[in-house]
């Protein structure tokens, strides 16, 4: 028997494909029986392998350079290419495709699609988008069922190993697979992101948008607190990365809207805000510009970090350090009832030489201050909660409701219960008093 002899190891180049690269390809559909297509970047087909195995064939909408299924094949190569690695999808009949990039000395160069295959079991529906995609006669839609009743059915963990096959015939034609190394590294914390996403569908619950973290990242922001507000946004576009499913155009939307309302909040605190942003950070080119996920992350990470440490200026203009922690100890924990003892200990620091200080620094002492936080929690809570008197008292960080009134009156000028009844955004029907 003759010796198989293999194919120079030279490098593709995109349009013509290497010898042994077409071979590896073309033994991977000869021992799989799936037909391979090669598109390079432009969309055009190069190569087909087992072309007469292809179902696509018999449609005129496949033929279609700018038809539906070229373009969801070119939506699923491309997003391959950000990948670094095989992408499994449907096409738009319903049948199971294998995606995977060529990508040389970092340029991605085009993209091999492996199938159509049957996964799991041939849908009825996919029998009807032959005919919703294609004007097919009764003769044409009889032969084009036929052939699909015939395709081989996979097992999901098969067509995982298929995929892994179809990479590895490619990246051993490829010089140098730290490119495809270095896009998986980059799509790590996008994948855990897919994760989440599939977990949450399994659930089969809604999810609602996250008011209550985008208050607490408000709250954050205003009051300083920079690390906190930092991973509040982190877990904010997790949030909107699963209600997008993943889509980056969507959570970039949300984003946007997101630090359009953080701006307006910080513009009524400091007047410079805008100019900072305009002059450090160009805040929505720089959103929508964002690739990746990652680096969609890192951006709105920055730009919170600003907004943040820009609002404890507006806060705190001296110069002494201790004074500026207390503030944001103060601004993190004043709903739990601190005290000078607390500060004492958490800043160390003596009490007394504290409260003369923070009175020479702040112009208020340091009770007042953490009363007006406390004010200013609980005018909030009346005026978008159904939360009884006595509840917002206890989570504004009062213990007792008399004080909590007296205090609330002096500062406001009228009770919690009047300044309900002016301010109240909720139904008043609904509201539970004590």
């Amino acid at each position: 028997m003759k010796n198989f002899v293999i194919p120079n190891l030279d490098k593709p180049n995109g349009e013509t494909l290497s010898e042994y690269l077409s071979s590896s390809i073309e033994a991977f559909s000869d021992i799989t029986g799936i037909a391979v297509t090669y598109f390079n970047n432009n969309n055009e087909i190069v190569k087909e392998f087992k072309a007469d195995d292809k179902i696509c064939n018999f449609f005129e909408v496949y033929k279609e350079c700018s038809g539906p299924c070229r373009r969801n094949l070119a939506s699923s190569g491309q997003f391959a290419s950000r990948l670094g690695e095989p992408y499994i999808f449907l096409c738009k009949s319903g049948l199971t495709n294998i995606a995977t990039s060529l990508i040389i000395d970092e340029v991605f160069v085009g993209y091999f699609i492996a199938g159509p295959i049957v996964m799991g079991e041939l849908r009825s529906s996919t029998a009807n988008n032959f005919s919703t995609l294609n004007s097919l006669n009764d003769t044409s839609l009889s032969m084009a069922k036929m052939f699909a009743n015939k395709m081989k059915v996979y097992h999901p963990n098969q067509v995982s190993q298929i995929a892994l096959l179809l990479y590895n015939c490619i990246i051993t034609a490829v010089s140098d697979s730290n490119d495809y190394s270095a896009l998986r590294n980059q799509y790590s914390q996008q994948n855990q992101i897919s994760a989440d996403i599939q977990k949450y569908k399994k659930t089969l619950n809604p999810m609602e948008y996250p008011y209550d973290l985008e208050n607490v990242l408000i709250n954050n922001v205003t009051g300083g607190q920079i690390n906190a507000a930092k991973e509040n946004v982190k877990e904010l576009l997790n949030k909107f990365s699963i209600l997008e499913v993943g889509d980056l155009e969507g959570i970039k939307a949300k984003s946007l809207w997101l630090f359009a309302i953080i701006i307006r909040i910080a513009n009524e605190n400091e007047k410079n805000i805008n100019k900072i942003l305009d002059t450090d950070l160009d805040v929505i080119n720089k959103l929508s510009e964002a690739a990746t996920f990652p680096e969609l992350l890192t951006i709105s990470e920055t730009i919170i970090e600003l907004i943040t440490k820009n609002m404890l200026t507006s806060i705190y203009n001296g110069h002494s350090q201790i004074i500026a922690k207390a503030l944001q100890f103060i601004n993190k924990h004043y709903s739990e009832k601190i005290t000078l003892k607390d500060i004492e200990q958490n800043l160390h620091v003596n009490a007394s030489y504290f409260s003369t200080l923070f009175k020479h620094e702040m112009g208020v002492t340091f009770t007042d201050y953490l009363n007006a936080l406390k004010i200013e929690r609980a005018s909030e809570l009346l005026s978008t909660t159904n939360l009884s008197i006595i509840d917002i008292s206890l989570s504004a960080g009062f213990d007792d409701q008399s004080y909590f009134t007296k205090v609330f009156k002096k500062a406001k000028g009228v009770t919690p219960k009047q300044y309900r009844s002016t301010n109240s955004m909720v139904n008043p029907e609904l509201e539970i008093q004590k």
